[in-house]
């Protein structure tokens, strides 16, 4: 599965590439909205791993702009977030969001949460 992670923490980024890359998934990322963008309709990804929290676009307009683009309509987007209360989930699923994972993450878990939601949505 092809997944772009988006996060303003290049550490969390290396974290989950990891992971994710473990599970013998392809993985891209960048450290802002605005530049993941024009990268995310050139690689075409599976899904993508947003943020909530992040200067210039965040999680949730990087997630509503996603959703406007007609040519990515099969594509999935998590929300992956410290933000543990309910206010923050239901925002995301109102930008449009697929799921919501919690920080901190656990390495265990991590990417059968991605691909569960993947698959499951």
């Amino acid at each position: 599965m092809k997944l772009f992670i988006v996060d303003d923490d290049a550490d969390i980024i290396e974290v989950m590439t990891a992971l994710l890359e473990a599970a013998g998934h392809s993985v891209s990322s960048s450290t802002a909205g605005t530049d993941a963008l024009p990268r995310i309709a050139a690689k075409r990804p599976d899904c993508v791993l947003s943020d909530l929290m992040m200067a210039e676009l965040d999680g949730l307009e990087l997630c509503r702009e996603l959703r406007r683009r007609t040519d990515l309509g099969g594509l999935k987007v998590v929300m992956v977030s410290a933000r543990t209360n309910d206010y923050w989930k239901s925002r995301a699923r109102d930008a449009g969001a697929d799921g919501y994972i919690t920080k901190p993450l656990d390495p265990d878990t991590f990417a059968g949460l991605v691909m569960d939601i993947v698959e499951g949505g």
